[in-house]
């Protein structure tokens, strides 16, 4: 489903209200929505489900996508610089060409997610990240931290 733009800062807002434990806030549950090239930078999307969302060419640098479920998502060509997706579940989403340097991947579970051709450098990561099999974070520029 596409959403119009003044849809998706509806949700954004009522998501917000939701993080502040508001009565009338709700959780951002846009599944399989179609959310391409979406400008939400710096915005804070902890707990949000997007699972199967388009967010090709999106713009989400510094948001906050703390445990988030965006299993199967598509970031292809994102620009997700600084993006926190810290216990993120990210199962199988598509970051071919995604720009996620500088991102906070700690505890993060990409298994089987497609990461040809994204950049890493200076994105964390940790002990409980899961990376796809045959993947290696340091070619690829990320940092490990304890």
């Amino acid at each position: 489903m596409r959403l119009e733009y003044e849809e998706i800062m509806e949700a954004v807002n009522l998501h917000q209200r939701f993080l502040l434990g508001e009565s009338d806030g709700k959780r951002m549950d846009l599944v399989d929505a179609d959310l391409y090239s979406v400008g939400l930078v710096g915005v804070n999307l902890k707990f949000v489900s997007l699972e199967g969302a388009n967010l090709k060419r999106s713009l989400l640098c510094n948001a906050n996508l703390e445990e988030a479920d965006l299993k199967g998502a598509f970031f292809k060509r994102a620009i997700l610089q600084g993006a926190n997706f810290k216990n993120a579940q990210l199962q199988g989403a598509s970051f071919k060409g995604a720009n996620l340097d500088q991102a906070n991947l700690a505890g993060a579970n990409l298994t089987g997610a497609d990461l040809e051709d994204a950049t890493f450098s200076g994105a964390v990561y940790d002990q409980k990240t899961i990376w796809p099999d045959e993947f290696n974070p340091k070619l690829a520029g990320a940092m490990f931290t304890a």
